[in-house]
């Protein structure tokens, strides 16, 4: 089998859940978000933009009920071994219905994510409508929980694909020249990645010059380099899906004053968040930390967004795990050690530029340790 973690850091996995789930007395939970099927089967694919999920009895094993073409993966990619795969002239919701029925669990309490990108409002209803006598309750988070808190062979995952990041960072800043384009940059750089070891990751990455830095989640369109231009990139890493992240900002010749304080700004940001970071301290605190900084600098108007994110377990569209667990303003959860965090106080001011710096981070016991590797510096390439 084709597993990245031992037997038993997956039946402790599934043992933690079965307790959650008790507490919310519940008969079943059917698993639809990609990254928790994954977290607790071993079960990966590309094939994620089609409806797969995992059905978890609280009394009996799990069952896959994945599409039938990646019916080739029990087996092979999985330690489950109980599957219902459902064919392309199969509605698979009626036989999601059919599992939870064979399963016992017709007329049980039933929990079901809700912010899953598979389960849409359409099949909730038929479900629903498949199991009159069952009982579907929202139960948000209860699998998040447990992959907020990173186990050491997650972290040390997350160590390699923080190594793939830095890599690209390196050779993506090397490429950057006038007369390149953002192509040639992002080629570089996910090259790199690619070559350290990375798998594909959960966002494309960001590669943009000129006037397109101060445009929020815009990529590589093939855009000539020109000198005086800021070269923004944000390189990820993924090791058996799990992610880590890198942003470092670039000038092409001699940056203006601006440019050169904004780029200050963010990186002194970065430095006060990580500074704050230790067990106990609030989201809310860091948050406050960073931008406190950046305002310091006088560039708090060009900071519209969160300063940071857990980032971990990814597949397609992102490699963010923000709807878990971020740092933002008046957040009063409070950090605990294992956790892993995407330090973004990225500056935008619209049509004009923007610069970013960033780091992931652990929380240790004591405090934070940086797991990326670039040196932190408002480069001045070629």
């Amino acid at each position: 089998m084709d597993l990245p973690f031992q037997p038993v850091e997956y039946e402790d996995r599934l043992r933690r859940l079965k307790e959650a789930m008790e507490r919310h007395k519940l008969d079943g939970l059917l698993v639809t978000t990609p990254e928790n099927i994954y977290y607790l089967s071993g079960f990966k694919t590309t094939g994620f933009y089609m409806y797969q999920a995992l059905l978890i009895p609280l009394r009996a094993d799990p069952v896959l009920l994945p599409r039938m073409i990646e019916n080739t993966l029990v087996g092979h990619a999985t330690w489950v071994r109980h599957a219902r795969p459902y064919a392309d002239t199969e509605d698979p919701i009626a036989v999601t219905a059919e599992a939870i029925e064979e399963a016992g669990l017709g007329e049980g309490r039933i929990g079901i994510e809700p912010e899953s990108i598979l389960l849409t409002v359409g099949r909730y209803r038929t479900l629903t409508e498949r199991l009159p006598k069952a009982t579907l309750e929202m139960t948000a988070g209860l699998v998040e929980a447990l992959r907020l808190i990173k186990s050491p062979q997650e972290i040390a995952y997350a160590r390699q694909a923080a190594g793939a990041a830095t890599a690209g960072i390196r050779a993506g800043i090397a490429a950057i020249a006038p007369g390149s384009t953002e192509n040639d940059v992002a080629a570089a750089a996910i090259g790199a990645t690619y070559r350290a070891g990375s798998e594909y990751t959960g966002s494309p990455g960001y590669v943009v010059t000129g006037r397109r830095t101060g445009l929020a989640h815009t990529t590589w369109e093939r855009h000539p380099i020109q000198r005086g231009d800021p070269v923004y990139l944000e390189i990820g890493g993924n090791i058996h899906r799990y992610g880590a992240a890198l942003i470092r900002t670039a000038s092409v010749g001699v940056p203006s004053d601006e440019l050169r304080r904004m780029a200050q700004a963010s990186i002194d940001g970065l430095a006060a968040a990580i500074a704050a970071i230790r067990p106990g301290v609030t989201s809310g605190e860091v948050d406050a930390a960073c931008r406190g900084a950046v305002k310091q600098a006088g560039f708090d108007s060009y900071f519209h967004h969160r300063t940071g994110y857990s980032i971990g377990l990814s597949f397609p569209p992102g490699w963010s795990e923000g709807y878990i667990f971020d740092l933002k303003p008046g957040d009063r959860r409070p950090l605990q050690p294992n956790m892993i965090f995407h330090l973004v106080p990225v500056l935008l001011d619209p049509g004009r530029f923007g610069v970013g710096f960033s780091e992931t981070v652990l929380v240790t016991e004591r405090g934070c340790e940086v797991l990326t590797g670039y040196p932190r510096e408002f480069v001045q390439a070629s």
